[in-house]
């Protein structure tokens, strides 16, 4: 084997951030094939990324091929992973964040990404950005899930070439075909099998025959065992169909060379005109070595997504021809995934180009780099890891770093995942190359921007009540410094989470409301902080109903001395949806000299702003008129006419009476076409109504409606719920809106922190 499949037998040295746990499952160090010299080495890797929906196998599936390999020393075991590290991955059996392994294959290595789903799609986009190709993991016993469509769209946007592996094929009740055509219906694909079964499916299932071998000398020639002659014409038929002159000659032949079927598919899935399907069981250990096959066989090297784009910027006039991938240029690598722990940051990169020379020796990794985003010069120490999933493991002082590879670096705290790091002198040619992959739109990860992510649930957190006060920030300020630090640390982890604070309140916002208890759980296991969470405080408010006319607010005191003494005549009214509070003086004559007029308006506002006498919430969408008043040349002052302001703002409410207006979102849903109904019947379940909805591609569909503000939290988690996770929402603020059902308002104004006893 090469260094770089080489390097995760190397026995790790005893360090505080990462030793070797003494009860590893992994391989310990043997023996490799002599480094080749091959200029080309970089062609051997293939960077993949798992994904697909929650409990699909991923995991396992990864686990299978580092066993198959022997890097594995231990059988992996349903709900047992050894890739999992966090101890909410334990005890949901569920993985939350995305692990790195390298897989050494006939030569080859696979550096795989095998990521989460679910509340945890951040994570698993960053890892998918910074992958050439991916194996989409659909259940076939569970049918289409939305997971699995949620992945593919995401591969097909990003331009990142797939390969469908159908898992658990030895379930019973499967039925494979119906799969194939429901996957049709709704994505718009079929998808082409390159294999054919053995012993046909669920508990029959019992190998697979594929329709190439991958040879030990890395040849890919055509299998012609009895029984795969009906796949291969299916196959042969579905490669014509992609290419006019493979059709034409399809068509005038009958058939196709087998070299030529070879080269129109690997073209084709370049392309993303086919999306080819394996079959696997993790329970039997079957397909997985043949899956591996296919990852060589038939989805690209580093080099070849960015041949490409060059090749798409020449036919587009967007670049020059002739141009040549800069895998060989400085060193440029993407953060595709940040870990923060006690022992400090370690930064996820994977590698894009490296300089080289002209024998094909790549450098080793830069100590000067450039964040892209920032222009920051940042040092990377002589510490770098290699990682087997949970496991860190020493990357050599000066071992050759090739484009593919993804290795750890600790101490880059000011880099954030998905940030492109490069050496200064590359940096214009990066960004020139950036350029001509947006221009043309074929990307890679160099140039694949983060997308936005709509995080749906928002929670009020404190620290436990301390000494038996209520409320408050916690047990002190050091308290919440902590807390805050620990909440910005998961923050940097999991792009998911945000943090800020608001009138005093410390805010999470996040996926949902189970997102949210585990980010408490961690803060927990990790910094050792007990949190509360709450829902965050519905901003209510309050506005009239009817008008208040000629209100006197009197403040007179006489305590010996100077006294003090305001008096002003308001008339209240009440002002359309939004108009919020407006201030007129009618006063005529002098009877309130100007300072003392802006001492009332002042008192009148800060009085609206304490609330009204339903629910104490603030008052608005009001107009306030002083039309008289009385004032003492010598007792009057501003502390007396803010005080009647204020007075003459409190009986004018209580006279009029008010009614509570409660905060309205403007919420745009995105679901699959088949969920409609259900949005619908989420909406019309918590209050609101839908204004429209617009098609956004296939099985894809955009709902806008109007929902209450307090609705948010039980909206997303009965969104989750509906949709697996692959629904999401974004919301923003569109209007105050009546409270009208008696029992709701009763709830408010029981429950109002701010009422007036």
């Amino acid at each position: 084997m090469w260094l770089f499949s080489e390097l995760w037998f190397l026995t790790a040295p005893k360090s505080s951030f990462a030793q070797r746990p003494t009860n590893s499952s992994f391989a310990q160090p043997t023996p490799r094939q002599p480094i080749p010299t091959n200029a080309n080495k970089h062609r051997m890797i293939r960077n993949v990324a798992i994904v697909g929906h929650s409990h699909s196998g991923k995991t396992s599936l990864s686990e299978w091929m580092l066993y198959d390999e022997k890097v594995l020393t231990k059988q992996p075991l349903a709900g047992q992973s050894l890739l999992d590290s966090d101890p909410a991955e334990s005890s949901r059996h569920s993985s939350v964040f995305s692990h790195f392994l390298r897989v050494p294959h006939n030569d080859h290595l696979l550096e795989v990404a095998d990521t989460p789903w679910h509340d945890f799609q951040s994570d698993a986009n960053s890892a998918l950005d910074g992958s050439d190709a991916a194996v989409i993991v659909a259940s076939v016993c569970d049918g289409l899930k939305p997971g699995t469509i949620t992945s593919f769209k995401e591969c097909q946007d990003k331009k990142i070439k797939s390969i469908l592996c159908l898992s658990k094929m030895d379930r019973p009740f499967i039925d494979v075909d119906n799969f194939m055509d429901e996957f049709e219906a709704s994505l718009g694909v079929k998808p082409v099998p390159l294999q054919v079964r053995v012993d046909g499916e669920g508990g029959e299932f019992e190998g697979v025959k594929p329709l190439f071998v991958l040879e030990s000398n890395g040849d890919i020639v055509k299998n012609d065992e009895p029984g795969t002659e009906e796949a291969w014409m299916h196959l042969e038929e579905a490669v014509a169909m992609t290419d006019d002159d493979l059709l034409m000659e399809y068509l005038d032949d009958g058939a196709l060379a087998p070299d030529k079927v070879l080269l129109g598919l690997k073209t084709a899935i370049r392309k993303q005109k086919i999306l080819p399907a394996v079959y696997t069981s993790s329970e039997k250990n079957v397909g997985v070595l043949e899956l591996m096959d296919s990852i060589v066989a038939f989805l690209p090297d580093p080099v070849e997504a960015r041949e490409d784009a060059l090749r798409a910027a020449c036919e587009s006039e967007e670049g020059m021809c002739g141009m040549k991938p800069g895998v060989e240029a400085g060193f440029a690598a993407r953060v595709v995934h940040t870990v923060v722990d006690s022992f400090g940051s370690l930064s996820i990169l994977r590698v894009i180009s490296n300089s080289c020379d002209g024998e094909g020796s790549f450098d080793s990794i830069p100590h000067n780099v450039v964040n892209m985003r920032t222009g920051e010069e940042l040092k990377i120490g002589l510490t770098a890891f290699t990682l087997q999933g949970k496991e860190r493991l020493p990357f050599p002082n000066g071992a050759k770093v090739l484009p593919g590879n993804v290795i750890a670096v600790p101490k880059l705290d000011s880099v954030q995942t998905n940030d492109i790091l490069t050496v200064k002198e590359a940096v214009s040619e990066e960004a020139a190359e950036i350029k001509i992959e947006e221009a043309t739109q074929v990307l890679t990860p160099l140039s694949r921007r983060a997308a936005e992510i709509p995080l749906m649930y928002t929670a009020l957190v404190s620290l436990p009540e301390a000494d038996g006060k209520k409320g408050g920030r916690g047990k002190s300020n050091s308290g919440s410094d902590k807390l805050i630090s620990a909440l910005q640390a998961i923050s940097r982890e999991d792009l998911a989470v945000k943090v800020d604070t608001v009138k005093g309140s410390l805010l999470l916002h996040c996926m949902s409301g189970d997102h949210a208890q585990l980010i408490a759980t961690r803060v927990k296991d990790r910094y050792g902080i007990d949190i509360e969470l709450s829902a965050n405080p519905v901003q209510y408010k309050e506005t009239i109903s009817k008008a208040a006319i000629n209100i006197e607010g009197r403040h007179k005191k006489q305590s010996g001395g100077s006294g003090q003494f305001g008096v002003c005549v308001v008339n209240m009214e009440p002002l359309e949806e939004g108009s919020g509070v407006e201030f007129v003086s009618q006063i005529k004559g002098g009877v309130i000299s100007k300072p003392f007029i802006a001492s009332v308006e002042k008192g009148v506002r800060e009085q609206l702003e304490m609330g009204g006498p339903l629910a104490g919430y603030p008052v608005t969408d009001v107009r306030v008129v002083l039309t008289d008043g009385k004032m003492h040349s010598v007792d009057s002052n501003d502390f007396a006419f803010t005080s009647a302001g204020k007075l003459s703002v409190k009986a004018a409410l209580s006279k009029a009476g008010t009614r509570l207006l409660q905060p309205m979102e403007e919420v745009h849903f995105q679901v699959s076409e088949k969920l409609v109904g259900e949005i619908t019947s989420i909406v019309s379940r918590n209050d609101g109504y839908v204004m429209g909805s617009e098609s956004t591609g296939v099985d894809s569909v955009e709902i806008e409606a109007i929902l209450p503000s307090a609705s948010i939290p039980a909206v997303s988690d009965a969104l989750r719920s509906k949709t697996a996770g692959s629904g999401t929402f974004n919301n923003v603020f569109a209007h105050y809106q009546a409270v009208s059902d008696e029992q709701t308002i009763k709830q408010i104004v029981d429950e109002s922190p701010h009422r007036h006893e």
